[in-house]
C-alpha cells in the first residue's frame, strides 16, 4: 500500500505531466503554424521560444521520473515512470523532426543526400542500381519504397532518416536489456539513447542509415552468444552479409566487434595468472571461438565485395603513397592545418572542441569509471561478462581512430566517433544505474541518500541532452552552415539547368551545382551540363574584387554565370561575422546591384542568377 505522502507525490506528478503534455501540444501547434519562409541560418533562433521551454521542462521531468523510480526500486509499483520515458522519447522525436515540423522543403542538397537521391531516381528509371555504387542497399530499398507507397523522394529523404533514428533507440534498449542484469540499467540506456548523442540523424546516406542499425547487429551477436541457437545464427548471418553492401565503415566496425569481444575476459584471466605467478597458455573453449565463423564470413564477403570496385585499388594506393612514399598529406597534418587556420583568425579551437565533442568526452569519462566497476565485478564474481566484453571493441575503435590520422583515406577518424558514443551510452547507463541502486556504501551515508543521487543522475543526463541538442543542427553556435535547402533554391537551380549556356562557366560562393544536378537531372543531362560537384577554385574573389576593381567583370576574361543564394548572404552575417571583413560584407552584396559588368537573369528571393560580362557600354573593362 502507498503511504499518504506517496499518494500526494503521485498526484502532483500526474498534474505536472498533464500540464507538460498540454504545453508541448500547444507549442507544437504554434511551431507548425510558423513555418520557415526562407533560408534559416539557425533553426534554434527561428523556432518559437515556447517549444524550447516545453522541451526542456518535459525532458527534465521525464528523466527525473525514470531516475527516481529506479533509485527507489519502484519500477513495478509506480507506472508514472513509463509516462516519463514516453515524454523523453517524444522530446527526442520532436527534436529530430523539427526541420520537418518547421516546413523545410529539402535537407542538404549541397551534400551527399543529393547524389543519393539522384542514384535512387536512376535505379527507378533503369531498373537496376548504377554499377559504380559500392553500397546499393539503400538505393534498392528506397526505390522499392517509392514503388509501393507512391511517395515522392522530397518527402522520403526526410522521413526515412527520422524513422531510422527512432528505431535506433529501440535497438539500443533491447541491446541493453540483453546485456544488463538489472532492468533499471537497460531503462537508463534507453533514456540516454534519447539524448541525441550519436549524430548522423538527418542525412539520407547509407552510412547514416547503417549506423542507426548497428545496435541491432550488436544485439544479434549477444543473443547468438547467449542462446547458442540457430534461431539467432540465421539473422546474424543475414546482417553480416547485409552490412558490406550497406556501407563499408559499419562493416569494418562489426568486424572489429567480432574480432575483439573475447579480449577483455582473456586479458583479466592473463592478469590474474600473472598475479598468482602462473605461467601457461590461455585456455580456449568452444564458447570463446563461437564468433570465429561469423568473423570469417564477414571478412571473406567484405573482401570479395569491396575488391570488385575500383575504390578498393584507390584506397590501397592511398595507403601506400602515404606510408611508403609520403606523397600525400595525412589526415592528422590536415587537421593540424585547420586548427592553425582557425586560430589565426581568432577562433578558439578548445571552445569549439568542447561544444562539438564535449558530450563524447563525458561519455568516455563515464565509460572509464564504469570500467573500474565492471572489472571488479567480473574478476571477483564473473558478472556482466557480456557488457564487459564490449570494452574490447571500445578500445579497438579508439585505437583505429588514432591510426587513421597517419593516413589519407576517403574517410577520416571522426567518422567512427558515433560508435564510441553508442558503446559509451551502454557503459554510462551501467555506471549511472550502479550509482543509483548501490546499497553497499555503508561507510558513506551521504551516498545512500536517494534525494542526492537521483538529482545528480538527472543533471548528468539532462546535460547530455541539452549539449547534444545544441549541436544537432548546424548553427552559429557550432560554426556550422545550415543544410536547409529552400524550395526557391531548388526552383532557381532547375531554372538554371533549363536555360544555361553549357559553354559558360559557373561561379558563386557556396552553391554546389554538381550535387544539385545529381538530384534533379538524368545522367544524360548531367553529361551535357558538365558541372563540377563544388566550385572550389571557381569561387568568386573575396569582396567580389571590389577592393581592387570597380567591377567583378575585371577578374574574368570570359562570360561567367554567377549564382548567389540567401545562404551566401547570411554565412558571414550570422555564422562567421568576424570573417566578413576578410571575405564578404553586406556592402559587397549591395554593390552588386550597381556593378556595370553584371546583368540579372533570374531572382526569386532565395536564389539569384546573374551574368558577369566582359564588355560594359560598348567598351572593354580594364
Amino acid at each position: 500500500m502507498f503511504s499518504p505522502s506517496a499518494i500526494q507525490r503521485q498526484r502532483f506528478q500526474k498534474v505536472a505531466l498533464i500540464i507538460l503534455f498540454l504545453l508541448l501540444s500547444v507549442a507544437l501547434i504554434i511551431t507548425w503554424n510558423t513555418p520557415a519562409t526562407g533560408y534559416e541560418a539557425s533553426i534554434y533562433r527561428s523556432t518559437p521560444l515556447i517549444l524550447w521551454v516545453s522541451l526542456i521542462a518535459s525532458v527534465i521531468v521525464g528523466i527525473a521520473l525514470v531516475v527516481v523510480a529506479i533509485a527507489k526500486d519502484e519500477l513495478e509499483q509506480n507506472f508514472l515512470w513509463k509516462i516519463g520515458f514516453l515524454l523523453v522519447f517524444m522530446c527526442y522525436t520532436i527534436c529530430l523532426a523539427l526541420f520537418i515540423i518547421r516546413g523545410y522543403y529539402m535537407w542538404c542538397m549541397t551534400g551527399d543526400p543529393a547524389s543519393h537521391i539522384g542514384w535512387i531516381k536512376e535505379t527507378i528509371n533503369a531498373g537496376h542500381v548504377p554499377t559504380s555504387i559500392i553500397y546499393p542497399i539503400t538505393h534498392i530499398c528506397l526505390s522499392e519504397l517509392v514503388f509501393f507507397t507512391g511517395l515522392d523522394l522530397v518527402i522520403l529523404h526526410k522521413i526515412v532518416p527520422l524513422t531510422f533514428g527512432l528505431l535506433c533507440v529501440l535497438f539500443m534498449y533491447v541491446l541493453a536489456k540483453a546485456l544488463f542484469a538489472n532492468y533499471g540499467g537497460a531503462l537508463l540506456a534507453g533514456v540516454v539513447s534519447c539524448c541525441l548523442t550519436f549524430g548522423w540523424y538527418h542525412n539520407l546516406t547509407p552510412n547514416g542509415l547503417s549506423n542507426m542499425l548497428i545496435p541491432f547487429a550488436l544485439f544479434l551477436i549477444i543473443k547468438f552468444l547467449q542462446k547458442r541457437e540457430w534461431a539467432w545464427a540465421i539473422p546474424l548471418s543475414a546482417i553480416i552479409i547485409l552490412y558490406p553492401v550497406f556501407h563499408v565503415l559499419p562493416a569494418i566496425v562489426l568486424g572489429l566487434v567480432l574480432l575483439t569481444l573475447w579480449i577483455p575476459a582473456k586479458l583479466t584471466e592473463a592478469i590474474q595468472n600473472l598475479r598468482e605467478k602462473k605461467v601457461h597458455i590461455l585456455k580456449y573453449n568452444s564458447e570463446d571461438l563461437r564468433l570465429v565463423f561469423p568473423f570469417l564470413l564477414l571478412l571473406s564477403w567484405f573482401i570479395f565485395w569491396i575488391s570488385s570496385f575500383q575504390v578498393f585499388g584507390y584506397t590501397i594506393k592511398d595507403i601506400y603513397d602515404t606510408v611508403a612514399l609520403e606523397e600525400k598529406e595525412t589526415k592528422g597534418a590536415a587537421f593540424l592545418d585547420q586548427i592553425s587556420y582557425a586560430q589565426n583568425y581568432g577562433y578558439s579551437v578548445i571552445e569549439q572542441a568542447l561544444k562539438v565533442y564535449g558530450v563524447q568526452a563525458l561519455l568516455v569519462l563515464l565509460s572509464l569509471l564504469a570500467l573500474l566497476l565492471l572489472w571488479r565485478e567480473f574478476t571477483a564474481r564473473g558478472q556482466n561478462k557480456s557488457l564487459f566484453s564490449f570494452y574490447g571493441p571500445f578500445f579497438a575503435i579508439s585505437f583505429m581512430m588514432g591510426i587513421l590520422f597517419i593516413f589519407n583515406l576517403p574517410f577520416g577518424p571522426f567518422r567512427f566517433m558515433i560508435y564510441i558514443s553508442m558503446l559509451g551510452t551502454l557503459f554510462a547507463a551501467y555506471f549511472l544505474s550502479y550509482f543509483l541502486v548501490d546499497r553497499r556504501s555503508g561507510n558513506n551515508p551521504l551516498l545512500q541518500k536517494t534525494s542526492l543521487k537521483a538529482p545528480c543522475v538527472t543533471v548528468v543526463i539532462t546535460l547530455l541532452f541539452l549539449a547534444s541538442t545544441l549541436i544537432l543542427y548546424p548553427s552559429p553556435y557550432n560554426l556550422g552552415t545550415s543544410y536547409h535547402t529552400t524550395q526557391s533554391e531548388v526552383m532557381g537551380m532547375t531554372f538554371f539547368y533549363d536555360h544555361r549556356d553549357v559553354n559558360v562557366p559557373v561561379t558563386g560562393i557556396t552553391v554546389a551545382p554538381g550535387r544539385f544536378s545529381h538530384a534533379f537531372l538524368t545522367p544524360e543531362e548531367q553529361s551535357v551540363q558538365r558541372l563540377p560537384m563544388y566550385l572550389e577554385d571557381r569561387i568568386v574573389p573575396w569582396h567580389f574584387g571590389y577592393d581592387r576593381h570597380h567591377t567583378l567583370a575585371a577578374h574574368y576574361t570570359d562570360e561567367m554565370n554567377l549564382i548567389l543564394t540567401q545562404r551566401d548572404r547570411q554565412i558571414y552575417l550570422d555564422i562567421f561575422p568576424d570573417m566578413a571583413k576578410f571575405r564578404f560584407t553586406e556592402q559587397d552584396f549591395e554593390q552588386l546591384d550597381y556593378d556595370p559588368g553584371i546583368s540579372f537573369l533570374y531572382s526569386n528571393g532565395d536564389f539569384d542568377l546573374q551574368k558577369v560580362t566582359t564588355v560594359v557600354q560598348g567598351g572593354l573593362i580594364e
